[in-house]
């Protein structure tokens, strides 16, 4: 084991040119294990920017390692607010580069102080104006995609996020302060929702702070209004805002081809699926068991999917979703896998889906299917059914 005083040596020839050095010494380095942090506040020198990178990545290695370690911790905590804010804490230390480390409770604490002493009227959409237009936090457009914007560390210094974790800022202040703030789990954009003067509002984090009235968003979506009345009504637990952080960092580290912290992040969303999965089957009637995962829709069955209100004939099923972790976590949303999925053929076009049953219902028109698959799958009936034939579904490519 080299000694620590080797360590400015060490870092000094991570400039050098021989990648073959730079490899060793970085194997050098992770051989220090936690205490290299400790160490690297007694060199003599600052770290310039190409030693701070590949430190960093020193420092993943080892991250990548606590929170796997440590991740189940969160899941006995029993109070909702101090659950979510315990695991978007072990989120944001992974995520936080050596360079901009800090304390997430204390940054959580000092905004909810500065509302104190800043506002003299007091609520959630006191709260709101105080985060939103004094503060000035806002929506990250330009930069979209970046891992850090679920970085709640982050997203506080930076005063930028996406919707959720702008959301989750909002809600954990005001916890701090006594101000109710819960999270509604919109398709497609996360929001927050306050009750102010008798009436539910919802406040849009990520557009300013924006306040929305329920009928203003029935409004919009007319189609699906009984839908999205049940959405905006849902309560938002700890692990649906935990999973939808995943999720988004998930699809994040697929597009930035960053395969060991996606490989992480999968890990933790199966083992929270797991865990919820358990308790879902600790709930589950003798009559269930034997039921199994039964499905609602039969091949041949016209559906019309609940959210993008597109029509479609069922050609093939699985129990449970057959699809990759690549397919599965780029999807805009992850209904659970543990459920009967359907393969789709897509009225009025040449697509095919694969949709799981929670996002289908039944389809009450009498629009005839049209679609190039459809007479090769199905025999069409004088009654306007349809009947499946032994043409087999091929093994999906996914």
């Amino acid at each position: 084991m080299i000694s620590p005083k080797q360590i400015p040596h060490l870092l000094k020839l991570l400039d050098d040119d021989s990648s073959d050095i730079r490899d060793e010494v970085i194997k050098q380095l992770c051989a220090f294990g936690p205490t290299l942090r400790q160490e690297l506040k007694h060199i003599p020198f600052s770290l310039n920017s190409e030693q701070t990178r590949l430190i960093n990545l020193v420092f993943e290695g080892q991250k990548r390692i606590l929170l796997a370690h440590h991740w189940p911790r969160w899941f006995t905590v029993n109070k909702e607010s101090e659950k979510l804010e315990t695991a978007l804490k072990m989120l944001s230390e992974f995520l936080t580069p050596i360079e901009r480390e800090a304390d997430l409770t204390m940054l959580l604490d000092k905004l909810a102080y500065d509302y104190q002493r800043s506002m003299k009227d007091y609520g959630p959409l006191s709260l709101a104006k105080f985060l939103f237009k004094m503060k000035k936090f806002k929506g990250n457009q330009d930069d979209y995609y970046n891992p850090q914007n679920s970085n709640l560390i982050y997203v506080i210094t930076e005063k930028k996020g996406i919707p959720i974790s702008l959301a989750c800022v909002y809600m954990l202040v005001g916890m701090r302060l006594g101000i109710r703030v819960e999270g509604c789990h919109f398709p497609g954009h996360f929001l927050a929702r306050v009750k102010t003067a008798g009436r539910t509002v919802f406040v849009d984090c990520f557009n300013s702070g924006q306040v929305i009235d329920k009928e203003d968003i029935l409004s919009i979506k007319e189609n699906d209004k009984e839908l999205i009345r049940e959405v905006l009504g849902r309560t938002t637990d700890a692990e649906t805002i935990v999973r939808r952080f995943l999720a988004n960092l998930i699809r994040t580290y697929q597009m930035r081809d960053e395969k060991n912290n996606c490989e992480l992040m999968i890990d933790l969303f199966n083992r929270l699926d797991e865990r919820l999965m358990k308790r879902k089957f600790s709930q589950i009637s003798p009559d269930d068991i034997i039921a199994g995962n039964s499905t609602n829709f039969a091949l041949g069955e016209v559906v019309v999917h609940k959210q993008y209100g597109y029509r479609g004939i069922i050609v093939d099923t699985n129990t449970n979703c057959q699809a990759t972790d690549d397919w599965y976590y780029g999807n805009h949303t992850q209904p659970e896998r543990e459920q009967p999925w359907y393969h789709v053929l897509v009225d009025g076009s040449d697509q095919v889906t694969y949709v799981a049953q929670s996002n289908l219902e039944e389809d009450l028109s009498t629009e005839a299917i049209t679609h190039p698959l459809l007479t090769y799958f199905f025999k069409v009936l004088e009654n306007g059914h349809y009947l499946r034939n032994d043409n087999p579904w091929p093994d999906s490519d996914f």
